[in-house]
């Protein structure tokens, strides 16, 4: 794998109409958001992801899990400290999302930038009125900077997205799950290899220094502090 795992969990409660079955709307649903992340969104299933949802401080919460956000774009009562985005894990997408932080790393070493991005694999579980639904493996994507401006990003993974698109010789799948419908689906953590389970587990767990120094350091990653909070305003 190129990117580690998250030390914790997440969970994000959907709302009671949220198409579970079959979805007719996985890529133009995202046009509120703006051209950049409807792009996201289709070049995510193209590379056998899904964008799920992003949180930020200017644009709140959206995506495709937070369907009853779709007509609050923007500044609302609700204020998101820190960025955080979150895609269906797969390999191919896992290979885009590593190609753009490489690129995000350069751009604010240029531009002398302190803020930085992170990103990592964890589990992710779907709530509705808190009974769990499903639980999947993501990506996500998030930065140390309460107030991080995701502007800049968004397109570098639009860009880091139609590359690896091209690269890896994608099906245009975001076309036909547009015309004809979207199954969705999760896979379970059950359903993993359990040897490459067994072996980042191993990895993770090393203590000793000179195991370290010829393996690497945890596989774990710690979230940024400021990830997940909101305030409430007026």
């Amino acid at each position: 794998m190129l990117l580690p795992f998250w030390n914790s969990e997440l969970y994000v409660e959907i709302s009671s109409w949220f198409p579970f079955g079959k979805d007719y709307q996985p890529v133009s649903v995202n046009r509120f958001y703006g051209e950049t992340l409807k792009n996201i969104a289709s070049l995510s299933l193209d590379l056998e992801s899904e964008f799920f949802f992003m949180a930020s401080p200017d644009v709140g919460c959206v995506g495709n899990l937070p369907r009853e956000n779709f007509f609050r774009y923007g500044a609302d009562n609700i204020f998101h400290l820190g960025f955080l985005m979150v895609l269906g894990y797969s390999e191919k997408m896992e290979k885009a999302v590593t190609f753009s932080l490489l690129l995000s790393d350069t751009q604010a070493k240029e531009k002398k930038e302190t803020a930085r991005l992170y990103a990592g694999i964890a589990s992710c579980s779907l709530g509705r009125e808190g009974i769990l639904q499903s639980t999947s493996r993501v990506i996500a994507i998030a930065s140390d900077e309460p107030f991080y401006d995701c502007d800049s990003y968004l397109k570098i993974l639009e860009f880091a997205l139609v590359q690896s698109k091209n690269i890896l010789k994608a099906e245009p799948l975001a076309y036909y799950a547009e015309k004809f419908g979207y199954k969705r689906f999760f896979m379970p953590w059950e359903n993993e290899n359990p040897y490459a389970l067994a072996m980042s587990k191993t990895l993770s767990e090393l203590e000793e220094s000179s195991s370290k120094d010829i393996v690497g350091g945890s596989a774990t990653l710690d979230f940024p502090p400021f990830l997940g909070m909101t305030v409430q305003l007026g």
